[in-house]
């Protein structure tokens, strides 16, 4: 699905992002993450577990503006393909991760939040506060980047 510059605007204006991806079966699973676009990209962090696994096999995915617990608050989906970034590259991403969400971004996804799901709520106290301090893309975790899809006018190429 084509995005519009003003899609891609109203997004990164937005905190929350709805992620739809699909299963196998092509079931669609809704999830709302944390973000950053990065030029062409969105970029967002996960854990290494099922979403990685669906994206892995489907890559193609669409985006739209939600509310933390992942009500569509947004008009217009933009579709992308997603990739896990490994290495350097998710490094780089991660610490762009942190500077937008800033002290929020180790320590929201450690934290029960109600309506929410929590990952890492099997983490040990210990391991929880040695995190809110790690800088580098936790062990359990992947980067993914989303590729947008090309804007109707510009065929080939993804809007800025």
């Amino acid at each position: 699905m084509p995005h519009t510059d003003t899609a891609l605007q109203t997004l990164g204006r937005s905190q929350y992002a709805l992620l739809r991806s699909s299963r196998r079966d092509g079931t669609a699973v809704d999830t709302p993450i944390w973000f950053v676009i990065d030029g062409p990209t969105v970029l967002f962090r996960t854990k290494i577990g099922p979403k990685t696994r669906r994206l892995a096999a489907r890559p193609d995915v669409e985006l739209v503006v939600c509310d933390y617990r992942g009500r569509i608050t947004g008009t217009s989906w933009i579709g992308g393909r997603a990739s896990i970034l490994g290495g350097e590259e998710a490094q780089r991403a991660n610490r762009a991760l942190h500077r937008r969400y800033g002290w929020q971004w180790n320590i929201m996804p450690l934290m029960k939040v109600p309506g929410v799901t929590n990952v890492h709520s099997d983490l040990p106290l210990r391991e929880k506060l040695r995190r809110t301090r790690d800088r580098t893309l936790w062990p359990d975790s992947a980067i993914v980047k989303i590729d947008l899809a090309p804007t109707p006018d510009s065929p080939g190429r993804a809007a800025p």
